[in-house]
């Protein structure tokens, strides 16, 4: 009765490993997909930057605002390019900082 549990030395830890197995697939595409849509990202940072000027008239910029404006924009494109802003915007790349606003809306 002792040896039972003792059969297989990973017994109860095949749906642990499925999970970690999913999301190492899961972190993997989403890095890849940041990185297929970063000029679009950008493009669409610009024009963000100069809409949230606009909108902002003179109050400072809030972080949690601008994270916004970016993904309501990256979502008009598909669920792809909004997935992949997410993720930069949870790298903290440098274009979804709002200290570089006003950078990116000079940047032609």
């Amino acid at each position: 009765m002792g040896i039972i549990g003792y059969s297989s030395p990973d017994w109860g830890m095949g749906g642990y490993y499925a999970r970690e197995d999913m999301r190492q697939a899961w972190d993997d595409w989403e890095a890849e997909n940041r990185r297929l849509h970063e000029s679009e990202l950008i493009e669409i940072a610009k024009k963000s930057a100069r809409e949230f000027i606009r909108d902002a008239d003179g109050e400072p910029y809030a972080q949690e605002d601008w994270e916004t404006y970016l993904t309501e924009d990256a979502s008009c494109v598909d669920k792809d390019t909004e997935a992949a802003m997410n993720y930069a915007i949870d790298e903290r790349e440098w274009f979804t900082l709002a200290e570089y606003i006003d950078s990116l809306a000079n940047d032609q």
